[in-house]
């Protein structure tokens, strides 16, 4: 019998790729970790998962404050 499960490949650098593989160890939607810069997730996660690498990579990022 064959299982067949809906999923999406995601395409991204090394960088995100950690971030994502770090989120999955909380909510597991990795269905196949495929190479360095592609993983294959469960299909009903993109969204959440969008937001939380959005949010990571807000905190991460150098903002300049305008002095006035």
């Amino acid at each position: 019998m064959v299982k067949a499960v809906k999923g999406v490949v995601i395409e991204c650098d090394t960088s995100v790729k950690q971030i994502i593989l770090g989120l999955n160890e909380k909510s597991h939607f990795i269905i196949e970790d495929l190479d360095d810069t592609h993983v294959f997730v469960d299909a009903g996660c993109i969204d959440q998962l969008r937001e939380d690498i959005d949010q990571i990579l807000n905190e991460n990022t150098y903002k300049v404050e305008d002095p006035k």
